[in-house]
């Protein structure tokens, strides 16, 4: 089956969200769409009533149809960190290179145009994604924050614990501690 239309769709962080695009896609009849983390494929282009239909669909559950290159290239970006970081993944290469060989595009210029528009540098995004997934582990109760810092690649509980002090202005232990768990949504994770 070839798939000719792609559509780009912001915010989709899940497989939650992937079965709930489904559902609308199903709902208006399209039955053959191979639905991934912020694309969908068709095998025909929709009507423009049945896309501003779908995309108005889609804005009211919180998702975006995305049509610019550069919002495409930034929401491919924060894909590829979201998964990275929710698989629990160990970067096997800097990840510069991976984003620039996974989206086959220039690193420089893809961190320069994500800088640009999301206030933040890839680095740092992926670092707000990384503390994230620890609060979720110290929301959880199942594991030490030795076995956190562990799971997550850090190279030592000091390392996690100094960049977890950065981004959320109190220790690991503290924010256990106080057991008051502000946790955010991942697809809202800037600054």
């Amino acid at each position: 089956m070839e798939y000719s239309v792609v559509l780009h769709v912001k915010n989709m962080v899940c497989y939650r969200c992937v079965l709930v695009v489904e559902q609308e896609l199903k709902k208006l009849g399209i039955l053959e769409a191979k639905v991934q983390l912020g694309r969908i494929a068709l095998l025909f282009t929709l009507s423009e009533q049945t896309l501003r239909s779908f995309e108005l669909r889609l804005k009211q559950l919180g998702f975006e149809l995305l049509i610019e290159k550069q919002e495409i290239l930034i929401e491919n970006i924060k894909q590829l960190i979201i998964d990275i970081v929710q698989k629990d993944s160990r970067l096997s290469t800097k990840l510069s290179y991976l984003i620039s060989e996974s989206l086959a595009i220039d690193y420089s210029y893809a961190s320069k145009i994500f800088s640009e528009r999301e206030s933040i540098t890839i680095e740092k995004y992926y670092i707000y994604q990384r503390i994230e997934r620890v609060k979720e582990y110290i929301s959880y109760g199942e594991m030490t924050l030795l076995e956190i810092a562990s799971k997550m690649y850090y190279n030592d509980l000091s390392h996690l614990s100094k960049q977890f002090k950065s981004v959320m202005g109190v220790s690991p232990s503290q924010y256990k501690k106080e057991q008051n768990y502000n946790r955010n949504y991942i697809d809202k994770i800037i600054t």
